[in-house]
C-alpha cells in the first residue's frame, strides 16, 4: 500500500513538472484558494466545511489547467452496515481542466477531472468488553469531479473571484477489524459513498 501511494505521487510530481515547463513557455500562471460547504450523498455522512489550495496553468486558448488539494472533515455517524461513528478526514488531489466559455468581466466556466482521494476515518471510542477490540479502516482511492462555475475580474488580468458548484464521486473500500481473544481476529469489508455537492468561494491570483 505504502509502495502504490509512493507511485501516485511520483506520478502527480511529474505531472506538476511537466505542467510548469508549459506554463515557463509564456503562458499564465496562477495560484488559487477557496471555502466552501459539502453535502455527502450517503445518510450517514454529515455535510462539512471545504477548504482547497491550487495552482492554474493557462493552456491554449480558453483551456486551463487546474491542479487542486482540497480538505473536507465529515461527521459520521453509526450504520451497522458500515462506518461507525467517528470522523472521516477526506484529502483529494484533483487534476482538472477547465474551459472558459468567453473572456470578459464575467466568464462561465466548466470543468472536469480525475483525482486521488485520501482518506483518514477517526472513529469514536466504543465501549466493549474486554476480550475485543474493534477498529476502522477507510482506503484511499481514485475519483472524479465535475463542475460549473463563473469568475469575475477585480484588477486587470491578475485577480479573480470565483464561485463554482461541483460534484465529485468516489467509493473507497473499508474494513471493520475485530480482534476477540477467544475466538481470534476477523474482518468485514464494506464501501463508503463519499458521493456529494460542493459550493466553493474563491479568489484567483495570475503572475
Amino acid at each position: 500500500m505504502k509502495l502504490k501511494k509512493f507511485r501516485i505521487m511520483g506520478l502527480f510530481l511529474s505531472l506538476l513538472i511537466f505542467t510548469f515547463s508549459l506554463a515557463g513557455q509564456g503562458r499564465q500562471r496562477g495560484i488559487h484558494a477557496s471555502v466552501g460547504y459539502a453535502w455527502p450523498r450517503q445518510d450517514n455522512l454529515g455535510s462539512a466545511l471545504a477548504s482547497s489550495l491550487g495552482l492554474d496553468f493557462q493552456l491554449r486558448r480558453n483551456w486551463r489547467l487546474v491542479l487542486d488539494f482540497s480538505y473536507a472533515r465529515y461527521p459520521v455517524n453509526f450504520d451497522p452496515q458500515g462506518l461507525m461513528e467517528g470522523t472521516l478526514v477526506s484529502t483529494p488531489f484533483w487534476i482538472r481542466l477547465q474551459y472558459n466559455f468567453f473572456p470578459g468581466p464575467i466568464s462561465p466556466y466548466l470543468g472536469g477531472g480525475v483525482g486521488y482521494v485520501f482518506n483518514r476515518f477517526q472513529m469514536e471510542e466504543m465501549v466493549t468488553i474486554p476480550e475485543v477490540t474493534i477498529s476502522q479502516k477507510v482506503d484511499d482511492d481514485w475519483g472524479f469531479i465535475v463542475g460549473v462555475g463563473a469568475e469575475w475580474r477585480l484588477r486587470g488580468e491578475q485577480v479573480t473571484v470565483f464561485g463554482e458548484a461541483n460534484y465529485l464521486t468516489c467509493s473507497p473500500p473499508g474494513v471493520t477489524s475485530i480482534n476477540d481473544m477467544n475466538f481470534g481476529r476477523r474482518e468485514e469489508r464494506f464501501s463508503v459513498d463519499l458521493d456529494s455537492w460542493q459550493l466553493r468561494l474563491g479568489i484567483r491570483c495570475f503572475y
